[in-house]
């Protein structure tokens, strides 16, 4: 018998799985099957094994042999609807985009639950073979789509992209565009991105569609109009009102937020908060019409928090963000700087010296060091008074920032800890832990399923994307609620941060120049209460939470809430051209 690695002489099959199963982990595909192919031999009357074979042959490009073998393991009672998308997927590898596409399409009749992704994969196999492509239904008339924002596309499979966007003025709009560009690509709109659509003296001359239509993603001090196509500025707005004209003192002919907005044909606002808003003060239309969040989508909600298993094979996947502890020491700072980026650890080193192999309990929360609105001071705070009674809990903070230069502690301490009128009081913590590194969209997903719950403390928000994202993972929350999280964030999808009305202090004045405005407050004794009314929640409780968290995103954030909402916009457009309107 052929050998390799331990080899298969003699061996059980407990131990021979247990040697597939580490060559699987290493990716060590070769021996993966080798392995299998035992079992199999020894078993092969047992669907899974068969189903296991054909994963490793698979990997290693025996694509008819998989193809074999799944359907080996249908016959033997297989679970049919999850062997068929292996089916699909080892037919793309063999060109036989037939043969995917009915897969795919049994999948479906057979109740596969991600049916958003099955969709995703029909609509990537009729861009690859155009015989197969069907007409987009409801499109009438034939339509182009331009999208633009500040800076560009970001692309978030790799960190070098992604630096040079993070952090930057209005960069969130990049992420919402996205959204939109996920939801056009799966309704099969035409669509292309476009950069400083200002430049462009007529869409008409470059285009061949009847209606062009233009989603801008700007803050009104920056929009830009694209002439000729339908304008439709989306942008998020977190406070009761728009920035009157004498409260800005630049003289800079844009800063009038109203003026600038009426220049676009309608506005789509991701909130209801925001909506109502921003009415009193244009005269344009303007519609909720939220940033779609389509993919790394939970299938199922989370029965109860992650299992030890799972969150190691999350925890692989971020072992390259590098974690930095919580030391602020104001008149020391200096040399705290210079101790924390001494203590510098990857998250499994972390776990493993901090809590000694015992299970977390992990929080997360993700927060532009800049941004005032964030409420930073009191989720800190409270959660080093929550942990001095619950030792087995950590807090991960994934801090963005566009300064390269300075040591991550001493930005919170400037930008978030720091108060006008007093001295700051030291926080250091072994229990929470920064990171300013870059992550992929890969990363973001595996940070998400890393938590039990994600923290929240804002003050206020135009949509809050990361929180919508961990929700959608099945991750129960720990948020204030108020402006747009009123949407989501309440006693059945979360753990509510109590929070009160006051005026605007003077940083929030300042950074935003408005005047005589409420917004959110929380203190540190009502994130510390928070965070330990989350952690005694029992399984039951969290999976409940978890269940109508996901539900919650799934229903407002969606494919068919945007194609609800982009076929409201078409038939305003047909009336219009019927009309004879412009």
């Amino acid at each position: 018998m052929a050998s390799i690695g331990d080899g298969g002489t003699g061996k059980s099959i407990a131990e021979l799985r247990a040697l597939a199963d580490q060559a699987r982990s290493r990716r060590d595909f070769n021996a993966d099957a080798f392995y299998r192919r035992l079992i199999l031999e020894l078993e092969p009357d047992r669907a899974s094994n068969s189903t296991q074979y054909a994963h490793a042959l698979k990997e290693i490009g025996f694509h008819d042999r998989a193809r074999d073998l799944y359907l080996r393991a249908i016959e033997l009672g297989g679970p049919e609807a999850e062997l068929q998308i292996e089916l699909a997927h080892v037919a793309k590898f063999r060109g036989a985009f037939a043969d995917a596409e009915r897969a795919f399409e049994r999948a479906a009749a057979l109740g596969f639950a991600d049916t958003e992704n099955i969709a995703f994969e029909r609509r990537l196999l009729r861009q690859i073979d155009p015989g197969s492509r069907v007409a987009a239904a409801g499109l009438v008339p034939p339509l182009r789509v331009y999208l633009s924002v500040p800076g560009g596309a970001l692309s978030e499979s790799t960190r070098s992209s992604l630096v040079a966007g993070l952090g930057h003025g209005d960069y969130s709009y990049a992420f919402a565009m996205r959204g939109f560009v996920d939801a056009l690509e799966a309704l099969e709109i035409d669509h292309e991105v476009i950069r400083n659509p200002e430049y462009i003296a007529d869409i008409r001359e470059r285009s061949d569609a009847p209606l062009n239509i233009h989603l801008s993603f700007y803050p009104p001090e920056r929009m830009r109009l694209l002439k000729g196509a339908y304008n439709i500025n989306c942008f998020a707005w977190e406070f009761d009102r728009l920035r009157k004209p004498e409260e800005d003192l630049s003289g800079h002919p844009f800063a009038n937020q109203a003026a600038m907005l009426n220049l676009a044909d309608e506005i789509w606002m991701p909130s209801a908060h925001g909506a109502d808003a921003v009415r009193p003060d244009v005269t344009v239309p303007v519609y909720e019409v939220p940033a779609p969040v389509l993919h790394n989508i939970a299938e199922t909600p989370r029965p109860g928090r992650p299992s030890p298993r799972e969150r190691q094979k999350a925890v692989r996947k971020l072992s390259q963000v590098a974690w930095r502890p919580l030391a602020i020491l104001p008149r020391m700072q200096p040399h705290m700087n210079v101790g924390s980026q001494a203590r510098e650890l990857r998250l499994p080193a972390l776990l493993d010296t901090y809590l000694q192999g015992k299970d977390p309990l992990i929080f997360v929360s993700v927060f532009n060091a800049h941004d005032y609105r964030k409420q930073i001071a009191p989720m800190l705070r409270g959660f080093v008074e929550f942990a001095r009674d619950h030792p087995d809990a950590i807090l991960l903070c994934k801090v963005t920032t566009v300064d390269r230069g300075s040591e991550i502690n001493d930005i919170l301490f400037r930008e978030q800890l720091m108060e006008i009128d007093s001295l700051t009081p030291p926080l250091i913590s072994e229990k929470v832990w920064l990171t300013r590194d870059v992550l992929t969209r890969e990363e973001m997903v595996a940070l998400y399923d890393v938590a039990d719950h994600y923290v929240c403390t804002s003050h206020a928000e135009g949509q809050n994307l990361p929180l919508i994202e961990a929700m959608g993972r099945g991750v129960v929350a720990v948020s204030t609620d108020g402006t747009a999280m009123d949407a989501y964030i309440d006693d059945q999808t979360a753990v509510v941060i109590e929070t009160e009305r006051r005026p605007f202090g003077r940083r929030l004045t300042s950074r935003y120049g408005m005047y005589g405005l409420e917004t959110n407050f929380t203190t540190t004794t009502a994130v510390r209460d928070a965070l330990a009314s989350a952690r005694h929640l029992n399984d039951d409780e969290y999976g409940a939470r978890s269940s109508a968290g996901l539900a919650r995103v799934k229903a407002l954030y969606g494919l068919e809430r945007f194609k609800d909402a982009f076929e409201g916009l078409t038939d305003r457009l047909n009336v219009a051209e019927v009309s004879g309107h412009d």
